[in-house]
């Protein structure tokens, strides 16, 4: 099973429609999608990013590389989505609400005609809310329904030379703050500007959890010397951003 499976999957599906759209996060598996949708359909493919306040700056740069890199059609579009209540306040369905946001902000762009595929691959948790609304618009999942794993997208992207192949695991902003707390710009503004520096000393994957204007700092074992080092830096940070509290949880490898 290889990146030639998973063309021919995409052509397949996509016979009965005038253009493939990619929905493009910039991380490795909607960028192995957009690859090969592109190679399937060629130049009925388009890739959009649908960004929100809670998409950092560095996923939308993520993002356009990979479709520059792959010579696709790119739509960037904008997305207020903290506007919308039932997402601003956090519930357990906040991801459902989200996706729905999303995907309706897809069709009004680009109609209902088009064939839509995501990154959901045979890792994934199927009972996800977002999977969910995913399902209501009729998203096809490839590496899914391939039985492509995580570990299988990373081979093949690196195999295909795309750029995001290593691309570590992310999830939205969102997801840094308790379930119940309410979303809003400057929260979300303040875990992006936390992760962004610690990106910078080197510790590419890491979460900032936010609790009430307390920063939680979670990293591997593998990141701790560099923690160390960094600690009374990154605790004096946190507070120029507008935290009033900075604490450190090593995670297991």
């Amino acid at each position: 099973m290889g990146f030639e499976s998973l063309v021919s999957n995409i052509r397949k599906k996509a016979e009965a429609n005038d253009r493939v759209l990619v929905a493009l996060s910039g991380g490795v598996d909607s960028g192995l999608v957009a690859a090969a949708a592109f190679e399937a359909a060629g130049a009925r493919t388009i890739a959009a990013t649908v960004a929100s306040e809670m998409t950092t700056v560095l996923d939308r740069a993520r993002a356009i590389e990979v479709a520059a890199h792959l010579g696709v059609q790119h739509r960037l579009i904008e997305a207020a989505v903290l506007a919308d209540p039932k997402i601003s306040e956090n519930s357990e369905k906040r991801c459902y609400y989200c996706k729905r946001h999303i995907f309706q902000r897809m069709q009004a762009e680009f109609g209902t005609d088009c064939l839509v595929l995501d990154g959901t691959n045979a890792d994934d948790d199927q009972n996800r809310p977002g999977l969910q609304a995913a399902k209501e618009f009729q998203v096809y999942s490839p590496l899914y329904e391939v039985g492509f794993n995580k570990a299988q997208v990373r081979n093949v992207a690196r195999d295909r030379g795309l750029p995001c192949w290593d691309t570590p695991s992310e999830s939205c902003l969102a997801t840094r703050i308790s379930t119940g707390t309410p979303l809003t710009l400057v929260g979300l503004s303040q875990v992006e500007a936390m992760e962004s520096l610690l990106h910078q000393l080197g510790i590419p994957i890491v979460r900032v959890r936010h609790d009430n204007l307390v920063a939680t700092v979670e990293y591997s074992s593998q990141y701790s010397e560099i923690i160390e080092v960094s600690r009374d830096n990154v605790v004096a940070l946190s507070v120029r951003i507008g935290f009033r509290s900075c604490l450190f949880k090593e995670l297991s490898q």
